[in-house]
Formats: structure tokens, C-alpha cells, sequence
């Protein structure tokens, strides 16, 4: 068993931490589902064609097919009068025996036939004024309108790469593919848990009224991000500053996948929370990165009844603090249990309306809103203040503006790395 008080803080940085993080996040079991049912998720395995789309050279347009040759030489200008040897739509098969000089009306999707390769615009025709007959009043569209059989995608091929994002233009593809079902990762379980006797919930909130409590904030807030990242919250309540407690809420974890507690991070007296983890079977990988908000964070693995080893991210008590290393940290990790390509999130270059003042040695991260100015470009501003314990500067964030260990500061309208916080925008 470890001694808490002589254990050495990692200080990490924020890419060390995040590194171990992602490397420690293995992909989750794979299960099946219906297309739309797996909207929002990556795919664990790839999308094949199981049919090619065209199946045959078809028309991008209303008009008359033709054969090029016939009409080679011609003035683009000339009138041409052919007869109408049938109609073609689309989804039947191609007509046959189609005698020399004879036009084919085709629909938009109709396929072409055999030796026919160029479609005459019905606006550039008498559309069939005597019946059984089309006069083209213009030659330019010969050679065009055409659209080569596989063009889309050919049996077999490849078409929607495992790791992408089952949404509205993914199911399309998957859907012309003819997959009734794909494969993605089952979400994971993510057990959510508070730590402190002075954390109360809205059926207690009359302590706080009476300045005898402090507001149980994290929970749903946390619960709300593990939704966002694409998991399944579990709420396991505020654990008491109180050994047994606390030794048995963490003995009753059957069932979740992921731990992920708040509060009781730091070197307090009443920072229970990895006094008693170090009592049970529990490798800590690392504890306290170079980050701010939120350095006391840590991560860890917990050797479970069932011989599991049970992920268990502790974060900061502080609102703003959890509210950051939850999105840098733990969100990519379950995104990459989920077999997100860019697991780590999407960042945008913003030009920043505030100076962002850091300490060299710590990445900070700043919450602030996006707009775009008359320019075009892409701005952020601070939502309000930055303090690691006030909840007010979160609703107003698009984002997390970065400003990298080993910068001091960041001036007004310079640019600045801007971390998109999912489900925002």
C-alpha cells in the first residue's frame, strides 16, 4: 500500500498526460445495429459496395439519347430530326436492338442503350411535337450528360472507412451499399461519482440557502459530458468523507466500464477519495499534471471483484476545473474507446478579443465563445471570469482556448488554438 502523503506528484504535461491516456484506451466490444440506430457513432468495421452504382451508363439528364458517331460532322447548330425508338427510366434495364438513327427519351437515372453516349437536353429539343418523332435544335450537348457505369462506387469497393461517424451523410452511403446492419463499439459505462459531506443535491438545497452547503454541480455536469463523448452515465451519488464509506461505494462497482470521481483530489484532510483507492488493489498511473484549471487530476486503474481493471479518472472537485480536464482528457478517452478518428476533438485558429494571460510552465485553458467578425475571421472572447470554482463562465463556452506550456500570454487579436466542446455548436 502506498503512503498518500509521500507520494510524489507525476506533473506531467498536458500532451505527456493525454498521451497515456489514449494509449491506455482500448477499443470497446464491437455489436451490430441498424444504420439509424447507430447515428452519432463510429464504425468499427468498414462499409462495403455489395452492389455497383450506376449499375449501367445512365442520364444526368431529361433528354434524348443519341450516338455521337451518327452525328459527328454536323453544325452544332444544325436540326437534326430522329425517330423515338422508346423511353427510359430509371431503375429499368437498358432497351436493346435500337435501330441506327433512332433517338431513346430518357429520364434523369435512365440507363443508356448499348452504344448510346450522349444525352440531348429535352429543352434543347421540340420535345417530340409530332409523336414518335424529335427534332434537336441544337447539337452542343453530343458527347455529354452521361454518367459512367460504378461511377458512385463499384461492388466490393470500400465505401464509408471504419472509425467514421455514422450521421445524415454517412447513411446515405451505407444505405446504397445495401448494409442492414454495420458494426460499432458498445457505449461505454461511465460511473459518476462526487466526493465531500459538503456537497448536497436539489433535495437538500435549503442547507445551501443556509450557507451550510456547497451545491452538487458535477454530477450531471459530468453525467452531460459522458452523453456527449458518446457513453452511458451511471450516478453513484456523493460519497462521504468517511473511510468505510467511501471503502465501500468503491468495493460495488459491478457493471461500469469507467470510473470517473470528483473531488477529494488534493493534499486536504478530508481528501479522502486516493487515500482509500491506494488501499485497494489500485495502480496509479499518474497523479497532478501541468495543467489549469484542474492540476490535481488523476488516472488510475482499479482491480475490481470480477478481475477487472477498472479506468478511474479523478478530477478536480472545483466546477470549472472537473469541467476541463473532463473535456481534455477524459472525453478523447472515451471517444477513443469508441473508435473516434480524432479522438483528441476539433480545434479552430480564433483571433482572441481578450489577452490570455499563463504561467510558462502549465497549458491553461481559457472557456470562451466563438463569433465571426465583418472580416470573416473566426473570434473568441472569455466568457466571464475564469475562476476554478465559479460555474457561471460555462453555459456562454463554445470552446477551450489553449495557451501552450511555455507561452506566457497571448495578446489581443492574436491568434489562438480554440478546442470545440462537442454538442455546443
Amino acid at each position: 500500500m502506498a503512503d498518500f502523503e509521500r507520494l510524489r506528484a507525476d506533473w506531467l504535461s498536458f500532451d505527456e498526460a493525454l498521451a497515456r491516456i489514449l494509449a491506455d484506451a482500448s477499443p470497446m466490444p464491437e455489436t451490430d445495429l441498424a444504420p439509424l440506430l447507430a447515428l452519432g457513432r463510429s464504425l468499427a468495421r468498414p462499409v462495403s459496395a455489395r452492389a455497383t452504382l450506376p449499375a449501367w451508363p445512365n442520364s444526368a439528364m431529361d433528354g434524348y439519347a443519341v450516338r455521337s458517331g451518327e452525328l459527328a460532322g454536323r453544325d452544332p447548330g444544325s436540326e437534326v430530326r430522329l425517330p423515338v425508338a422508346g423511353r427510359s427510366y430509371p431503375g429499368s434495364v437498358p432497351l436493346e436492338d435500337i435501330a441506327p438513327g433512332a433517338a431513346v427519351r430518357v429520364m434523369t437515372g435512365g440507363p443508356l442503350p448499348l452504344g448510346f453516349d450522349s444525352v440531348i437536353r429535352v429543352e434543347h429539343t421540340d420535345a417530340e411535337d409530332a409523336p414518335g418523332f424529335v427534332v434537336l435544335r441544337r447539337l452542343d450537348d453530343v458527347g455529354k450528360h452521361v454518367r459512367s457505369a460504378g461511377k458512385d462506387m463499384r461492388a466490393g469497393d470500400e465505401t464509408v472507412a471504419a472509425g467514421a461517424v455514422v450521421h445524415s451523410g454517412t447513411l446515405p452511403v451505407i444505405s446504397a451499399s445495401g448494409s442492414e446492419r454495420v458494426f460499432v463499439y458498445r457505449r461505454p459505462r461511465v460511473g459518476v461519482m462526487s466526493s465531500g459531506d459538503e456537497l448536497v443535491g436539489s433535495d437538500r438545497f435549503e442547507r445551501v440557502i443556509a450557507g451550510r452547503g456547497i451545491p452538487d454541480s458535477n454530477r450531471d455536469m459530468i453525467a452531460a459530458g459522458v452523453v456527449e463523448a458518446g457513453g452511458v452515465p451511471v450516478d453513484l451519488g456523493i460519497a462521504p468523507d468517511d473511510p468505510a464509506g467511501l471503502e465501500s461505494r468503491l468495493a460495488s462497482l459491478a457493471g461500469i466500464d469507467l470510473l470517473v470521481t470528483t473531488g477529494g483530489a488534493s493534499m486536504g484532510e478530508k481528501d479522502l477519495l486516493k487515500r482509500i483507492l491506494l488501499r485497494f488493489p489500485f495502480r496509479l498511473d499518474f497523479w497532478r499534471a501541468r495543467v489549469r484549471p484542474g492540476s490535481p487530476l488523476s488516472f488510475g486503474h482499479l482491480r475490481t471483484g470480477e478481475g477487472q481493471e477498472l479506468p478511474v479518472f479523478g478530477l478536480p472537485g472545483n466546477p470549472a476545473s472537473a469541467f476541463v480536464t473532463f473535456h481534455v482528457l477524459v472525453a478523447p478517452y472515451l471517444r477513443a474507446r469508441l473508435g473516434a478518428a480524432r479522438p483528441a476533438g476539433v480545434a479552430v485558429t480564433a483571433r482572441t478579443d481578450d489577452e490570455l494571460r499563463s504561467a510558462r510552465k502549465l497549458t491553461q485553458f481559457f472557456r470562451v465563445r466563438l463569433r465571426e467578425d465583418e472580416s470573416g475571421w473566426t473570434r473568441c472572447a472569455l466568457t466571464g471570469p475564469q475562476g476554478s470554482g465559479l460555474v457561471r463562465s460555462l453555459p456562454g463556452a463554445d470552446g477551450l482556448a489553449v495557451v501552450p506550456e511555455g507561452r506566457a500570454d497571448i495578446r489581443r487579436n492574436d491568434p489562438v488554438s480554440v478546442i470545440l466542446l462537442q454538442g455546443r455548436r
